[in-house]
């Protein structure tokens, strides 16, 4: 049976992690945008991972595996508890995944403590990194939650993600956290040690005593400050740097030729479908476009929110099995036949790719230009790439048929994945249109600019999640796209947030979020010659160059430890 004592150690042990936990869960969520607080604490991001780092140092490690993927199911729940209100099925898929991603993260951050005792933390600093690059990637892969987010409203600091992108500026961040944890910690252990020194100090005497002091020692050397006062000091003159490089290039006054634009923003009930939805909310797009023209006669462009038109204008234009949609997609090519001005648009494109006439959904952007015939139509067209995993695409059909059949039930807007990047060029603007969940993807919208994009449009329907912090924590995503390549963005969203950012990532103007609005703007007209980031020329560098660095440790470690092992064996053989 186990001691009174030993029972008690366990309780306070217990106490002290779950507590733990939900600091640091709460810590998260309050730090992006949550429903308390629209748009998030920012100043907590920089101590965002100080109750996980010191929860990884108080749990064992037969427990820490537990303790890490509960702190990972809170953070998703309390962050993106909207993920339910989107699509149920969205949710339930990533409370798992996110339990087996923490729980493996925090039994690799707890074995670290064994391998680096002196200087685990800056080790363990590599491996969040590292964790964050890699749950960006692949089908699964999201960039809600990181750390580098929490800084959007931070212009100043914003605007180093122009050299070292968003993983640059989150590893930055991340860091602070890191630096705050190894202070704490190894003030503790000093104290503690501290005091074991003194307790055997009156227990022991002689040789006995001698070996204890020298562990005692050798421990006290482990816990101290010397390294993160180095690194403290780094941290602080790079921050310095950071905030004086990016105010020089707020200062900066920029004279380009603009295009007046105009981001609709009607929002529709994401729960209403048929026919007489879709014509109530065609009309009510019209009547927000009249308005805008008729304060600003000069528009240019006009763009309207992710599948604004869910009829498909194309095949439903050619098709008599509907006549109803055939009826309302005339509706609205005669409404642009009638204005001077070029619309982007969201529509459900359908094509037929054989005499089966089997048929193939994307979700897409249509551009309809200036003085086109419009009957027939022939916009031209981008389809959606990176699709929402389970809610907009399963690649896995082959290997999970039953699934797939299970999911392809419940979902509305089945896609297909578009194959190639388009950029639309009209009125001097070269222009990119990510669709919605796209426009959290840095690597994407680089290759975007490589291609030739000088404008992000972002067609966006946030309004299945009802979260206004969910709009927020998209919205923040932009903002770093613009200033990572260098180039405005302008977003129209079906309930917000509809706006328009500079390639400052200053937000120039934003639609009330939920209301039937619009806003209108200049985007400034940028040339094929303009001026790349570094971002542009080194893309995601210190995503997969820190991920390479720890693993570069790693194994260097795994030798040194291998190495002094047979050395201590042959030294006891003689």
């Amino acid at each position: 049976m186990e001691s009174k004592k030993i029972r008690k150690i366990k309780t306070k042990n217990f106490l002290q992690c779950s507590s733990l936990v939900l600091i640091g869960a709460l810590f998260f969520a309050a730090a992006n945008p949550n429903p308390v607080i629209k748009q998030g604490l920012s100043f907590i991001g920089w101590f965002l991972y100080v109750p996980f780092f010191y929860l990884i140092k108080k749990s064992l490690l037969k427990n820490s595996w537990f303790y890490s993927g509960i702190y990972g199911v809170l953070c998703v729940c309390s962050y993106a508890y909207w993920l339910y209100n989107y699509d149920p099925l969205c949710l339930y898929v990533a409370i798992p995944i996110a339990f087996i991603g923490t729980a493996l993260l925090g039994l690799v951050l707890k074995s670290t403590e064994k391998l680096f005792v002196k200087n685990a933390w800056l080790v363990q600093f590599l491996i969040i990194c590292t964790f964050d690059y890699l749950r960006t990637i692949g089908f699964l892969g999201v960039h809600y939650g990181l750390a580098a987010y929490t800084q959007w409203k931070f212009s100043a600091l914003l605007q180093i993600t122009s050299v070292i992108g968003v993983f640059g500026l989150n590893a930055f961040v991340i860091f602070s956290s890191s630096l705050i944890f190894a202070f704490i910690s190894k003030a503790e252990d000093k104290k503690y040690f501290m005091r074991k020194m003194i307790s055997d100090d009156k227990h022991y005497e002689g040789a006995t005593y001698i070996n204890y002091i020298s562990d005692n020692t050798r421990s006290l050397k482990n816990a101290s400050l010397k390294n993160p006062l180095i690194a403290l000091c780094i941290w602080a003159v790079l921050f310095i740097l950071i905030i004086i490089q990016g105010n020089i290039k707020l200062k900066k006054d920029s004279d380009y030729k603009t295009v007046t634009a105009v981001a609709i923003q009607h929002n529709d009930s994401p729960d209403e479908n048929g026919i007489e939805n879709f014509t109530e909310s065609i009309q009510t797009l019209i009547k927000l476009t009249d308005e805008a023209f008729e304060i600003n006669p000069q528009i240019k462009l006009v763009i309207w929110p992710e599948t604004a038109v869910v009829p498909s204008i194309i095949y439903h234009y050619n098709s008599e099995e509907n006549t109803d949609r055939k009826k309302l997609v005339s509706y609205v090519l005669n409404y642009f036949q009638n204005h001077k001005s070029n619309f982007i648009l969201g529509n459900q494109h359908i094509e037929t790719k054989n005499e089966r006439k089997n048929k193939e959904y994307y979700n897409s952007a249509l551009l309809f230009t200036e003085n086109q015939s419009m009957f027939p139509p022939e916009p031209e067209i981008y389809n959606k790439m990176h699709l929402v995993p389970f809610s907009e695409y399963f690649p896995y059909e082959k290997y999970f048929p039953n699934l797939y059949k299970t999911i392809l039930e419940k979902q509305k807007f089945f896609s297909e994945p578009g194959k190639e990047l388009k950029i639309f060029k009209t009125q001097g603007l070269s222009i990119y249109t990510p669709i919605c969940f796209e426009n959290t993807f840095p690597d994407l919208c680089r290759q975007a600019y490589k291609k030739g994009a000088r404008c992000f449009v972002c067609l966006a329907n946030d309004s299945w999640a009802k979260s206004e912090s969910c709009q927020y924590a998209h919205l923040a995503m932009a903002k770093f796209r613009a200033v990572e390549n260098g180039i405005p963005a302008a977003i129209s969203a079906v309930s917000g947030q509809t706006a328009f950012i500079d390639q400052n990532g200053i937000l120039t103007a934003m639609a009330v979020p939920f209301t039937k609005s619009y806003v209108i703007c200049e985007l400034p007209v940028l040339s094929d010659e303009y001026n790349p980031t570094v971002y542009n020329q080194i893309g995601d560098v210190f995503g997969y160059g820190i991920a390479f660095l720890l693993l570069a440790v790693l194994i260097i470690r795994g030798f040194i430890v291998i190495i002094n092992k047979v050395l201590c064996r042959n030294a006891q053989k003689q």
